[in-house]
């Protein structure tokens, strides 16, 4: 079955280099480059320039912004580019003229995606806490058929709330989950694939 969803922590020191010379949380980072290699595993790289939504969607929660491509940056948790692990930092690199800067949480999917091998397109969305309007996003991603790394913050309703749209119900119908514990702190991996998810309900036009 194919992977529609991969659900990640949110913290910086899921990218190795972020805590320096510091091995953290190493059976949580496998299980997430072997979720995200499930994700986008079928997905064709694109053969020209650009030019329609991408098949991949980095959702996390941050400042509300218009879906499109970003690149990322650990600059605001005080985390170098030049820290990080060398496969994973190629998303810190520009993605185009005016490329927007994800924020941190979103940039941790990006990163984490560069980490498994996805050289394609990839596009964040970033969203406030506003459940009514998350959910009705996930539902409209559904739709379109994308495949979507949530970055689960526990700050935020927003992450469960897309994948509620999306008919991945948090907390039942995963096929996988990989946890693990640094400093009292848990953090969890969880994959939602074709046959956990249930349909998307109607149509609704969400303004993001």
């Amino acid at each position: 079955m194919t992977v529609r969803a991969v659900v990640l922590p949110g913290t910086p020191l899921l990218v190795p280099g972020a805590a320096g010379a510091a091995s953290v949380l190493d059976a949580t980072r496998t299980a997430a480059l072997l979720a995200l290699g499930r994700l986008v595993d079928g997905v064709p790289p694109p053969r020209r320039a650009r030019s329609a939504l991408a098949p991949v969607v980095v959702v996390a929660p941050g400042t509300a912004r218009t879906r499109g491509p970003a690149r990322a940056s650990l600059a605001a948790a005080g985390v170098a580019d030049a820290w990080l692990d060398t496969a994973w930092a190629v998303a810190t690199r520009a993605q185009g003229p005016g490329s927007a800067v994800a924020g941190t949480a979103a940039s941790v999917g990006l990163l984490a995606l560069a980490g498994a091998g996805w050289t394609g397109p990839a596009d964040v969305v970033e969203l406030d806490d506003d459940p009514a309007a998350a959910r009705a996003l996930g539902a409209d991603l559904a739709r379109q058929g994308a495949r979507l790394v949530v970055v689960h913050d526990p700050r935020s309703a927003a992450p469960d709330a897309v994948l509620a749209g999306f008919g991945a119900t948090p907390g039942t119908g995963h096929r996988h989950v990989a946890t693990g514990e640094y400093e009292g702190r848990g953090y969890e991996v969880r994959w939602y694939d074709d046959g956990a998810l249930a349909a998307p309900g109607p149509a609704r036009s969400v303004s993001r």
